[in-house]
């Protein structure tokens, strides 16, 4: 019989009137969403009142998700026993399997893993993949290739005895429940200036979908997760979490703040947080909470089925930030001239802040090389200041072009406290058109009438004017035209989707819209 010993005061006061709300219910359902931890709402069973607990983890290693459902009474934390479990899994809109089993102890634990086969099975003595279980208290273990995924688990749960198996619930505890685990999606996207560079997208909610956009132009991110945007939802989601992976030889990102748009509204700044501590990457995490989610509902026209991110640096792009490996010191690194020229003099302006005071700036002693290609064309020391910038002037080298490394080393005497800034020389000028692959997809099914012509029309539009689809400025004439699309447009569309023509022609079509007026930006 197990207890939750420390459950607060407060929680059980909760409990108590939403249970007082749902005695007015003939129908005991439940809602949770995305979290790896959920305690229900509390339900009646006979006289008492119960909640469902559900915990998740990833034991023993990254190929096993385990999930544990268990029923206690919410007054005591005490388990109820003798309890028949219906669950079903769905991942995507897709049932994966459905299992019952009897529980003496009143805890069913599912453990799921990771394999090789399309095939999920279900090993356990007795059972199939869509049968039953009454082990009394085995583990059931789920395996297939379909869990080597995380994001968005939903289970659906019916209770069908409680305390005794003779005692048959009508109706039964209905549940649907949430789990989230990690995923992490990778992109390699090469950069005009940076080159080949790797970000990333850590979800702790749903799975990224197949969007992800990064904006050289504007320095920007933009991707897409499925998302219920309907209040009912959201009053059962308590955070939605999401973590972007900078390498830090990207200097471009390595900017001191960003900011953020989720499906066109404005989110405040507060709602990221940048961590570098590691080396290697930082971290960009991008935590909504409930109000968040509240409020940018109301913004939103209708009910879409996604949540639209759009990442990227606040209005200044200097100061470039980043910390030592130590942990301990913060340097913020601007300069002049904004473009750096072969053959030129660049001025260099930085600060040491010391995390450990509250990112207080210090004066400490350093040593600073600038490297290009490997090879140290510059090298020099000194003292920076506590308060106002520390300044460098270096004169470029008629032949260095590209990226150069800004090296900081021995901060303080300290063989861990060093740190590094990649800046460019001679930045390459970025193209003034810039069209995601997958918009290729929507061409195509337009060209063929698959999607109607206002459809098409406002999601180019809303490309646009996101900043995902770039073209050269165009001004629509004084005097628009009709506002039927003329077919060679389509006729474009269909032809650049099977690649007949490049983007430049394609783009054209769509200029030729916005200068009628058919698209407005």
């Amino acid at each position: 019989m197990s207890m939750r010993f420390g459950m607060k005061i407060e929680w059980v006061f909760c409990f108590s009137l939403i249970a007082c709300m749902l005695s007015f219910s003939s129908i005991a359902e439940s809602y949770g969403h995305g979290l790896g931890y959920e305690i229900m709402p509390p339900e009646m069973l006979g006289s008492k009142l119960v909640s469902l607990e559900i915990s998740s983890d990833t034991w023993p290693d990254e190929y096993t998700k385990e999930i544990i459902f268990s029923l206690f009474e919410t007054d005591t934390g005490v388990n109820v026993e003798n309890v028949t479990y219906f669950i079903m899994l769905t991942k995507q809109n897709e049932v994966l399997f459905d299992v019952t089993g009897q529980r003496d102890d009143g805890t069913f634990t599912l453990k799921l893993h990771t394999t090789e086969s399309d095939q999920i099975t279900v090993e356990e003595a007795g059972s199939d993949l869509f049968g039953s279980l009454f082990d009394g208290g085995e583990v059931v273990n789920v395996k297939g290739n379909v869990f080597s995924s995380g994001g968005l688990y939903e289970f659906k749960v019916i209770i069908t005895t409680g305390d005794d198996y003779s005692n048959v619930l009508s109706p039964p505890l209905d549940y649907d429940v949430g789990i989230s685990f990690l995923d992490k999606t990778s992109y390699n996207i090469d950069d005009i200036n940076f080159g080949q560079q790797e970000l990333g997208i850590i979800t702790y909610y749903d799975l990224i979908n197949d969007d992800f956009v990064y904006d050289q132009s504007k320095k920007m991110i933009t991707y897409s997760m499925p998302f219920d945007w309907s209040e009912e939802n959201i009053l059962v989601t308590s955070t939605m979490h999401q973590e972007i992976i900078i390498p830090k030889t990207f200097g471009d990102l390595m900017v001191e703040s960003f900011s953020a748009r989720v499906n066109g509204f404005d989110v405040q700044e507060s709602v990221l947080t940048i961590d570098d501590f590691s080396p290697v990457n930082r971290l960009v995490h991008l935590v909504l909470n409930q109000n968040d989610l509240l409020q940018i509902s109301k913004s939103i026209d209708g009910f879409p089925n996604k949540m639209d991110f759009a990442i990227m640096p606040s209005a200044d792009n200097l100061p470039l930030t980043t910390m030592t490996e130590n942990a301990q010191y913060k340097l913020n690194l601007s300069w002049e001239p904004k473009n750096i020229e072969s053959g030129s003099t660049a001025t260099f302006f930085f600060e040491v802040l010391d995390a450990f005071l509250i990112d207080r700036q210090v004066s400490v002693a350093y040593d600073l090389s600038i490297l290009h290609d490997g090879e140290r064309i510059f090298q020099t020391n000194g003292n920076s200041v506590d308060s106002g910038h520390s300044i460098i002037e270096f004169n470029i080298p008629d032949d260095v072009t590209g990226i150069i490394t800004l090296q900081f080393e021995n901060l303080n005497g300290s063989d861990l406290a060093d740190a590094s800034f990649h800046i460019v020389v001679d930045r390459a000028d970025i193209e003034q058109i810039s069209i995601p692959a997958w918009i290729k997809n929507n061409a195509g099914w337009w060209a063929t009438d698959q999607i109607d012509d206002p459809s098409f029309l406002k999601g180019i539009q809303y490309l646009i004017q996101e900043g995902i689809m770039i073209i050269p400025p165009t001004e629509a004439s004084e005097q628009s035209g009709s506002q039927t699309v003329p077919a060679w447009i389509k006729n474009n569309a269909g032809w650049w989707a099977t690649d007949q023509i490049d983007d430049t022609a394609f783009v054209q079509g769509i200029q030729y819209l916005i200068q009628e007026g058919i698209i407005v930006v």
